[in-house]
């Protein structure tokens, strides 16, 4: 009998911690998505807003994003061939933010997956962690964003600027 419970504990757990890295994945996913409703929805010109003469226009913003999660796995075998930093001219291109921010999402989300099998990642936080810091840092990027557009008379429309919240 005492075979037989430390099977099912076992099994529970590892159902647990498979489950457990599902939810980060597909947390991540949903953050992702939060951020290319915005982007997918903006015209190209738009762009270029800036919320006041010492920040970052809405380009830049994005590319802030991309670059930050660069900076903590750019140097990973995982980022070879990555556009290690989008620089201001760059980010005034909405097909090349795109393109880049889908290869980072992957490239979190990959590193992520692979990280959460051992609960160790090669910076100095766990998975779960490091995928917290980059949402706070990302939602409060995008809240920038938002600001930068209603500042420049291009508030979002209600579908999207609610939309974000539809977690």
């Amino acid at each position: 009998m005492k075979t037989v419970n430390t099977i099912a504990l076992l099994i529970l757990t590892f159902s647990l911690s498979a489950q457990t890295s599902e939810d980060v994945l597909s947390t991540w996913d949903k953050h992702v998505e939060m951020n290319h409703l915005i982007l997918n929805f903006l015209p190209e010109s738009t762009l270029l807003d800036i919320n006041d003469s010492t920040s970052r226009n809405v380009g830049e913003q994005f590319a802030h994003m991309h670059n930050v999660r660069m900076m903590w796995l750019g140097k990973s075998e995982l980022a070879k061939g990555m556009d290690q930093e989008i620089d201001a001219a760059e980010s005034r291109e909405k097909a090349y933010l795109i393109s880049q921010l889908r290869a980072s999402d992957a490239l979190i989300r990959k590193s992520l997956e692979e990280s959460l099998k051992k609960n160790q990642m090669e910076i100095e936080m766990t998975p779960i962690r490091f995928m917290g810091y980059l949402i706070s840092h990302e939602s409060h990027t995008r809240g920038q964003i938002v600001l930068a557009l209603k500042n420049s008379g291009h508030q979002l429309p209600p579908n999207i600027a609610f939309g974000i919240w539809g977690w």
